[in-house]
């Protein structure tokens, strides 16, 4: 299982999720740490291979962190606090 970490500096710019999404597909990342996501709020959602939780910014988009995980190791997840 390959682990990553990464300051993807903004989820809020059109087709950034998708593109990161496909460089852990390529790549073979499992899980990654993201900083600077620019989200506001808070979420866990599935999205394509992936399970996406996330915390930013309750008002504004800026700073934020989460993580993506394969869903073939969602179940070894214990939980996500926000």
């Amino acid at each position: 299982m390959m682990l990553a970490t990464c300051n993807v500096r903004s989820f809020y710019r059109s087709g950034a999720l998708a593109k990161l999404k496909d460089e852990l597909n390529k790549y073979g990342i499992a899980i990654i740490a993201v900083q600077e996501i620019r989200w506001s709020g808070s979420e866990i959602f599935d999205s394509g291979d992936f399970l996406v939780c996330y915390s930013g910014n309750k008002e504004k988009t800026q700073f934020g962190t989460g993580f993506l995980i394969n869903k073939k190791y969602k179940h070894l997840i214990m939980g996500f606090s926000r």
